[in-house]
């Protein structure tokens, strides 16, 4: 009996267990799988994970006035992206910052008018210089050469141009080009020559010189200016190979009374 009863007893055991492994398993439910994440196109393109949303909102500007047509984008600011993808340069200058055209309706300089007020202006002052002082100078030119042609010839005072010689300007004798009063004291007067030989005029050449003369209190001070040209550049270099330039400026000065 005490058999028989062991059996019974275990039996009973493992039904026991049996029943409450298959309730313990219908009692937990399995949870519903996820739904699959969907990826963006855009993002995979997008190396800084930023929402395809925001770039689609940077990307395509609004439209204004009602949907009348498309909006041109803003300008672009240092810093941000330009085109290709590179980043704009701070030292780029912003589009504000060009230079503006010049309006056509603003008004011109009148370069005759200016000139006019410049002659006027150096006549009032050589006037108001013959009332205050009573020195002088007082220049003269003369050239000297056969070939040599004067394409341009200026005398200067002080770098201020007080002669212009016309086109092909000849003096075989003295002649007078400037005589006012000035200050009493040192003064530069500047000779600039251009020249050519008329035997052949692609022979030319050019000089500049510069004097420095002192005009005497109470007296005139009179300049000579000569000057000559031996060139045979133009004559002896085609046939010969050989030739020279030989352009001097000369100048001379004496004082003397101030003629009444």
């Amino acid at each position: 009996m005490a058999g028989v009863s062991r059996r019974i007893s275990i039996a009973l055991m493992t039904a026991t267990c049996f029943v409450g492994a298959i309730a313990f398993a219908q009692g937990r439910k399995p949870k519903p799988p996820k739904p699959p994440v969907v990826a963006d196109a855009g993002a995979a393109d997008n190396p800084y994970g930023e929402t395809a949303a925001s770039d689609a909102g940077a990307a395509q500007p609004q439209a204004a006035d009602g949907g009348s047509g498309p909006v041109p984008p803003p300008p672009m600011l240092h810093g941000e992206m330009g085109d290709g993808g590179v980043r704009a340069s701070p030292l780029n200058p912003a589009p504000n910052e060009f230079a503006q055209p010049v309006d056509a309706g603003a008004p011109t300089i009148d370069y005759d008018k200016l000139i006019g007020d410049i002659a006027s202006l150096r006549a009032r002052v050589a006037a108001v210089g013959d009332n205050l002082f009573h020195s002088r100078i007082a220049i003269q030119i003369r050239t000297d050469g056969d070939h040599g042609k004067i394409g341009r010839l200026v005398i200067s005072l002080d770098d201020g141009a007080v002669y212009t010689a016309p086109q092909g300007f000849k003096a075989d004798d003295w002649q007078d080009v400037y005589s006012h009063a000035l200050a009493p004291g040192r003064h530069a007067i500047t000779v600039d020559i251009d020249r050519k030989d008329d035997r052949n005029d692609g022979f030319r050449n050019s000089q500049k010189s510069r004097f420095t003369v002192e005009v005497p209190r109470d007296l005139e001070l009179g300049v000579q200016i000569k000057i000559g040209d031996d060139s045979d550049m133009g004559k002896d270099f085609p046939g010969d190979r050989s030739g020279s330039y030989d352009l001097r400026v000369r100048v001379k000065a004496e004082a003397a009374p101030v003629k009444k």
